[in-house]
């Protein structure tokens, strides 16, 4: 997702600006996340996570994790992290719910204070939606804690709502979270 949205600007944009990529599975431990039916945001986010970090490495960018298992990580301790890793860029990676079941597609959110936040946000939901093909809600500024406190360019990227039976579907295909990832 993110090397795909960072190949979409012009060349160097990025390059000084960050030389590590925190990659925030959300949710965690205690806190299930958004759920349907036995399947659990947290469990699905951490995979997405682990298959970015994978990628990433890949690619010869640095990652970290804020989790690498299911375990419960308070949100301050996750800004910590993003502020620890230095020169960074943040994503925290999320599936979402609604009362709405018709309610579809990926979304993603950005801290409205940091101006490449928004660039970031705006080419990762670009790349996104080519790689998945989705229902495109849009990018959105919100105060999310993990978004409002961060120092760093950081994004909130949603990647399917649990609650449509569609998404819920693709949510669960390990080639569509493969897709979120790349």
């Amino acid at each position: 997702m993110l090397l795909l949205a960072l190949s979409c600007a012009a060349p160097g944009v990025f390059a000084a600006n960050f030389n590590r990529v925190v990659i925030d599975a959300g949710h965690g431990g205690h806190d299930r996340g958004a759920g349907f039916s036995h399947t659990y945001e947290k469990h699905l986010a951490l995979d997405v996570a682990r298959r970015l970090d994978v990628y990433l490495r890949s690619q010869g960018i640095n990652t970290t994790l804020t989790r690498d298992r299911d375990a419960f990580v308070s949100l301050s301790r996750r800004v910590a992290i993003s502020h620890a890793a230095g020169e960074a860029i943040f994503i925290s990676i999320h599936f979402n719910y609604a009362r709405r079941r018709s309610a579809s597609g990926i979304e993603t959110f950005y801290n409205a204070r940091n101006a490449t936040s928004q660039k970031l946000a705006h080419m990762v939901q670009s790349a996104a939606l080519y790689k998945t093909r989705a229902r495109d809600r849009g990018v959105k500024h919100a105060r999310f804690h993990v978004l409002a406190q961060n120092r760093q360019p950081a994004i909130l990227f949603e990647c399917a709502f649990l609650t449509n039976s569609s998404d819920r579907r693709r949510a669960l295909d390990p080639l569509y979270r493969q897709k979120i990832a790349e």
